[in-house]
């Protein structure tokens, strides 16, 4: 797996707020390090990665646990050979 996206799922990991505002924050900021750290990115994963953005920055769930499994899902399949 790419060592940006090893990155970001180790902070995930470690990523203790508990408060989801602090959380979103700090796994934005890292959510766009690792996309900038990935390109060129292909369509698609430009498409995932600012779906992922959007649920994070948009969810009314303020779930920390629930957002964390599934930013974790979705970076795990980021991978994908990017476009010429």
């Amino acid at each position: 797996m790419n060592p940006s996206i090893d990155e970001f799922l180790e902070f995930l990991d470690k990523e203790d707020d508990t408060d989801y505002g602090d959380f979103k924050r700090e796994v934005d900021l890292h959510l766009v390090h690792m996309a900038e750290s990935l390109r060129p990115l292909s369509a698609e994963q430009r498409l995932q990665i600012q779906r992922m953005r959007e649920q994070l920055l948009w969810s009314y769930k303020f779930d920390i646990e629930e957002m964390r499994s599934l930013l974790r899902y979705e970076a795990q399949h980021l991978e994908g050979a990017p476009e010429p």
